[in-house]
């Protein structure tokens, strides 16, 4: 794994809810590649032996509705959830991407 290609920040687990958070910052990473190394280091599987993220959305749309638009905000808050590698995961505007493992006892 490349040193500057990983999730921006690095994974907290909530105990109360089993789910892991990082932070991403969308100026300087694509949030699907951002997504694809956080279940990396969450299931410590080599990013390039999980399934293609388009298998499960469309991996530029997704970079397209978080990227930093210059003078631009949108009205609401956005976020996009999805199945992906045994995991669920939930991408927020704000910049954070929260996985729940799907399959219990494997975290």
């Amino acid at each position: 794994m490349a040193e500057d290609a990983v999730a921006s920040g690095p994974l907290t687990r909530d105990e109360e809810t089993g789910t892991y958070r990082t932070d991403f910052d969308g100026r300087t990473q694509p949030v699907s590649e951002a997504v694809v190394y956080a279940v990396a280091e969450l299931t410590q599987t080599d990013p390039l032996n999980l399934p293609p993220l388009y298998t499960v959305l469309d991996p530029d749309a997704l970079n397209h509705l978080f990227s930093v638009a210059t003078g631009t905000r949108p009205q609401t808050e956005t976020s996009v959830s999805f199945e992906y590698a045994g995991n669920l995961v939930q991408v927020m505007e704000r910049g954070t991407i929260a996985i729940t493992p799907l399959a219990h006892g494997r975290h």
